[in-house]
């Protein structure tokens, strides 16, 4: 079996991949496997170098390890998920590490190279989506959240945020929720759920969900379950400020759809396919898996068990 290792060199500011490496060699040794080791040049690159190693390898079972954030996974799955001889494992040495929060099993084990090279796959449902996405026609795959409106711009605004002196990820994102509370933007979408429109026009934000958290830790969606066979699409509408910073706290815990002043603020749906359409734009903007990107209009459609995931041994 071969175990190949995708290092994004610029995650977690560049601070983790050298003790990485040398923690990847030393448990690789021990284990007497023979590792592939590979750093990433840029966006993109990962995907393709792990498209290109997975079918070059197509004789045999090969498991990869996306060693970085959100978006270092996001792309080994978008090179890997047409082949079936191979598995995924996580390595978050990034900021936001939002996919390895509903395995319940703490963070350090998925640091724990042993633990990885000793963990057994699981099937984990993908949600795939289509449209024209930044001008082309694209098909791609998302395995943990697609965020619109409010928290979409969140996450551009975090973006934003860590480029400032002595602002980390966590802090980041709390600053631009803050910034996003005072301007309080949201998004006009039509939205489709298995081929019927359930909203039209504006709403706070919309979150297609195949994981619970997005945003370094929020549980925004604490009823998905990644291998169930469903989307869980959640419709916030607009609220006043003084509402949406009451509720916050409860949303930021996954503990909001208990609450009994939650009226109709919140819809959920379960579903197999999700299509979003501008409103009154010719376009908007939207986050997969962490990753921002424009589209005129996309289709979400769920692929259950279309991933084996690497559960670290604990």
């Amino acid at each position: 079996m071969k175990h190949i290792f995708i290092i994004n060199p610029a995650a977690g500011q560049g601070k983790s991949s050298e003790k990485l490496t040398a923690d990847i060699r030393s448990a690789c040794e021990a284990a007497g496997i023979d590792p592939v080791l590979y750093e990433t040049q840029g966006i993109g690159d990962a995907e393709e170098v792990s498209r290109r190693l997975a079918s070059e390898f197509s004789g045999e079972p090969v498991r990869f390890y996306a060693c970085g954030g959100d978006g270092t996974a996001n792309e080994v799955i978008n090179g890997i998920a047409d082949f079936e001889h191979v598995a995924l494992g996580i390595i978050p040495i990034g900021t936001g590490n939002d996919t390895i929060r509903n395995f319940g099993i703490p963070g350090d084990a998925f640091l724990d190279i042993s633990a990885q090279l000793r963990g057994e796959p699981r099937p984990l449902d993908l949600m795939h989506y289509h449209g024209v996405i930044d001008g082309r026609e694209q098909s791609r795959f998302a395995i943990n959240m697609f965020n619109n409106g409010f928290d979409c711009n969140v996450v551009e605004a975090t973006g934003r945020m860590k480029e400032l002196p002595l602002v980390s990820g966590s802090l980041a994102y709390l600053l631009a929720i803050f910034q996003m509370f005072l301007k309080k933007k949201g998004i006009s979408l039509v939205i489709q759920a298995d081929g019927e429109i359930v909203s039209e026009g504006p709403i706070l934000l919309c979150a297609i969900s195949n994981g619970c958290y997005c945003g370094g830790g929020i549980k925004s969606s604490p009823q998905s379950i990644m291998d169930d066979g469903a989307m869980d699409l959640n419709i916030i509408q607009n609220t006043t400020r003084r509402r949406f910073l009451k509720l916050f706290p409860s949303f930021a815990k996954g503990e909001h759809l208990g609450r009994d002043d939650i009226g109709d603020l919140i819809r959920m749906i379960p579903c197999q396919t999700v299509r979003l359409l501008p409103y009154d734009t010719r376009d908007f903007l939207f986050c997969a898996d962490g990753e921002l990107a424009h589209t005129t209009g996309i289709t979400i459609e769920m692929r259950h068990h279309a991933l084996q995931f690497i559960v670290p041994a604990v």
